[in-house]
């Protein structure tokens, strides 16, 4: 078993940006085609996040709205000091980086529509 999350973005051209060329994460195909794509996955190491284009067609999978309010998704790193200074200019920032007391060394920035993602290295 396995969890592939799918997250439904206001703009998808934007999303597909921040998360290709902000975050460096590896695209895969775009789906329906290259041209106008609504879907692609985004693959983190072993794990695959989807993202799609809010439509109202598919509204009824996000009627409460956009922005995963309650959701926070964890990307562990190798290093994540590294990956703070590279991405620390060009995101918002809703937790800098720090050592929590649990152990982990993390920070937490969110994306265009509001998604939080904390990057992460255990320090234990």
């Amino acid at each position: 078993m396995k969890l592939e999350p799918l997250l439904y973005v206001s703009d998808f051209q934007k999303s597909i940006r921040f998360y290709s060329k902000v975050l460096g994460f590896e695209l895969g195909e775009l789906y329906p085609n290259k041209e106008n794509p609504s879907y692609v996955p985004i693959f983190i190491g072993t794990s695959k996040l989807m993202l799609a284009q809010a439509r109202k067609t598919n509204k009824k999978f996000y009627s409460k709205g956009l922005g995963g309010s309650g959701a926070q998704f964890f990307v562990q790193v190798n290093n994540v000091d590294k990956k703070w200074r590279q991405v620390k200019d060009k995101v918002e920032i809703i937790d800098e980086i720090e050592t929590r007391d649990w152990g982990d060394r993390e920070f937490t920035i969110k994306d265009p529509d509001g998604y939080l993602i904390s990057f992460f290295t255990p320090t234990k």
